[in-house]
């Protein structure tokens, strides 16, 4: 049996109760700032309730900017709001879910939700499958719910609730003496505190001057904000995603509350340590290092929320200015065509209009119209809360244009993408080839996913639960995503389930876009620990606007087993052993896959059954798999081709292709006659360009920058009745 924090939280050898309100008052609030002398008159006095309502009154009075909002602006907000956005969808669900919540039900995360009667909360169980829905619970997400519904009603039965809420947990959930449970999922591990650091406070501000708010609770929560500032001060993470948002709650805590003695120090040491833990997590090009979309956007959250603070406040926001902006635009290329991030490491599907939220949150602050065409219309009702009424004109104002840009490459964050455009059914595609860092990313270097017709057509496992089962190592895994297996083994060997090394090292080598295609070509390492290092490359041409051309490239001496795996959504599949075709059979948009022969004798095509997550569930799906052993240099071609309810006809044939007269083998060059439909194309992709052996050093360390191999273009490629000096070559014709 496991003895944690939920069974000793109430033994004084482990936790100890709050302060009392005059020690509080006395010990922890700098008594001498001039606003603070008639708390501290009433203090001398003995009036302990006095000097505690003198405090409050400061906080009621506005005075200091403290928030995004001061408890002074609620009655115009709350009006502005009722107003003007009470008919939006986004505030009648707030509605509705806060009476959810005021019963007692409280929604979790991934659909789950768990039900108290009234006032008898419970909040160290553990919930269903996975002690993150436990954690859910205590970090209050969803007390903005109550205090935006307040907003639009009056009603006080919000305000109480979150009275009574408050009360109850601090009262259940003392502070630990020390670090004790710090590495448990429990209600205070760091985390989870610096988390309720900044989920609390807008309620606590909207609440403030409701007479439901008592205030004995007012001050208790103060005292509690005190205790998690403490705390965090001292555990807070030193790397990751985890001290972002600790550092985050910290400062914002100090702002909230200057009164307190430890918030300049604490504000000074946010401020001069949170830089260089976002340039720890943020690469050059914008991309945050954990190998997940979704952790891109938790990081990139408290950037946008600490920027919006910092311009209601007047503080200078430096360099998270330009460094945000970066991440906005990795953001951008990262929503796939159905306005989800794409689901690389752990991510998992999202609410979307959340997502176009946060783009219309960097079109205010940017003033950019790119962004906005991502974000909605209008300002959306949540954004009132960050950036306040007056706001909402210049949103409006502000012109919604399609980002200029239809392919994108981050070299150092390892995200390639490339679309036909920004309409909902144009095709996109995303690859990922960079270094993971850290348990959220996934052994999925060269992954992609392919979108057409506004459906994911090459689907990505998803993340799974954060529990160590057979599911989430499957979920992880190689074999999950839509890449290659080389003998068998993952692409990077993981430890325990945090404590894991970075994913396989990776290169892109070549970005090329232009009005015909668009081009991306990038290998990975992970396979260079065998005895027999094996080198992966993949190749992929986007054909505008019609296919991807996905060629797997394998520099090895010896022989080895390729099983190339490629994911498709839930339903039916054909597949034509005799053509080596597979096709979805789904209503409205499909994916075509043909395998041209590789030339190996060993050589097999399967449908085998997989699993992908979604919203706290595992589904069946089909998985395309094929299976080959070679020896020495190997390349596999396979054309991705959607469609709509009839299967295209597709023939391919290999065309040969010679350099300085000599010509060359298919591991040299893919040379094909893609014929399809009324369109015939002649491509050729030369594979001689880089030597992508020369990345690693012959101990096996990547070698500096100035020394990579550089690309060295083909001489005289004769190829269709002409000479190229260029490795990708595509003659497009539109008669058969």
């Amino acid at each position: 049996m496991t003895v944690g924090y939920k069974d000793l939280r109430h033994n004084p050898a482990y936790t100890r109760p709050q302060m009392p309100d005059e020690e509080f008052l006395r010990t922890m609030l700098d008594l001498d700032r001039p606003e603070l002398a008639e708390a501290a008159a009433k203090l001398h006095e003995g009036n302990v309730s006095g000097a505690r309502d003198a405090y409050l009154e400061i906080i009621a009075s506005g005075n200091t900017g403290r928030y995004y909002f001061d408890v002074r602006d609620v009655p115009g907000l709350m009006a502005y709001a009722a107003n003007s956005y009470s008919q939006e969808e986004e505030a009648k669900q707030d509605i509705a879910e806060a009476d959810r919540i005021a019963e007692g039900d409280i929604p979790l995360f991934k659909g789950k939700r768990v039900v108290f009667p009234k006032g008898t909360y419970d909040w160290n169980s553990w919930l269903y499958d996975s002690s993150q829905y436990q954690l859910h619970l205590t970090r209050f997400v969803y007390v903005k719910r109550l205090a935006r519904a307040y907003a639009l009603t009056g009603d006080e039965k919000y305000a109480k609730c979150f009275n009574d809420m408050m009360s109850h947990f601090i009262d259940d959930n003392p502070m630990p003496v020390d670090g004790t449970f710090r590495a448990e999922h429990s209600t205070w591990d760091p985390l989870s505190v610096g988390v309720r650091l900044f989920m609390l406070p807008e309620a606590f501000i909207t609440f403030f001057s409701s007479p439901s708010f008592e205030p004995e609770v007012k001050l208790k929560l103060i005292k509690s904000f005190h205790e998690h500032g403490q705390y965090v001060r001292k555990y807070h993470a030193t790397h990751g995603n985890h001290v972002c948002m600790q550092l985050r709650g910290l400062i914002q805590t100090a702002l909230l509350l200057p009164e307190l003695k430890d918030s300049a120090e604490w504000l000074e040491y946010g401020m001069r340590e949170m830089p260089g833990y976002i340039r720890q997590n943020v690469y050059p090009d914008g991309v945050q290092f954990e190998g997940s979309p979704n952790y891109h956007l938790v990081v990139m959250r408290d950037l946008y929320e600490l920027v919006a603070l910092f311009h209601k406040l007047g503080i200078a926001a430096g360099e998270y200015q330009e460094i945000l902006e970066n991440m906005f635009v990795v953001m951008m290329h990262l929503l796939a065509p159905d306005g989800q991030l794409v689901k690389f490491g752990d991510t998992d599907q999202q609410v979307a209009s959340e997502l176009r939220n946060v783009m219309s949150l960097g079109a205010y602050l940017y003033q950019r119209s790119d962004f906005k065409a991502l974000g909605h219309e209008r300002l959306p009702f949540s954004l009132i809360w960050r950036v306040g009424p007056e706001a909402v004109e210049n949103y409006n104002q502000l012109k919604a244009e399609d980002p200029a840009e239809t392919a994108a490459c981050f070299p150092a964050g390892g995200y390639l993408t490339s679309r036909q455009g920004w309409k909902h059914t144009d095709m996109y595609m995303a690859m990922r080839a960079g270094v993971g860092v850290g348990g959220h990313a996934h052994s999925d270097a060269l992954s992609l996913v392919l979108y057409a017709g506004g459906r994911e057509l090459l689907a990505d496992s998803g993340m799974g639960l954060f529990e160590w089962n057979k599911e989430r190592k499957y979920v992880v895994s190689t074999r999950a995503h839509n890449t290659v297996v080389v003998d068998g083994q993952d692409q990077h060997v993981r430890s325990f389930h945090w404590n894991t090394p970075a994913t396989a090292a990776c290169r892109i080598w070549d970005f090329q876009t232009n009005e015909q295609y668009d081009y991306t070509f990038a290998s990975h390492y992970g396979y260079t620990r065998y005895d027999d290092p094996v080198v992966h490359s993949r190749k992929v041409l986007f054909v505008k606007n019609s296919y991807w051309l996905i060629v797997d490239l394998f520099e090895a001496k010896g022989q080895h087993r390729y099983e190339q795996y490629f994911h498709l959504p839930p339903g039916g599949v054909a597949y034509d052993c005799c053509t080596g075709e597979v096709s979805t059979q789904l209503e409205d948009a499909n994916l075509l896959l043909v395998h041209p022969s590789a030339g190996q004798e060993m050589d097999q095509l399967s449908v085998e059954p997989g699993l992908v997550f979604k919203q706290g569930n595992y589904y069946d799906h089909p998985v395309v798999k094929r299976s080959l052993a070679a020896a020495g240099r190997t390349v596999i071609a396979t054309l991705a081709v959607p469609f709509g309810a009839a299967k295209p006809k597709v023939i391919i044939e290999r065309l040969p292709v010679q350099k300085n007269g000599v010509e060359l083998s298919a591991v040299d060059a893919t040379a094909l006659r893609i014929v399809m439909e009324d369109r015939v194309d002649e491509i050729c992709l030369y594979h001689n360009s880089f030597n992508v052996e020369g990345y690693l050093d012959h101990t096996g360390n990547i070698i500096a920058e100035a020394l990579l191999p550089r690309k060295i273009e083909p001489e005289a490629l004769e190829f269709a009745g002409a000479a190229y000096s260029q490795d990708v070559i595509v003659i497009p014709s539109r008669t058969v």
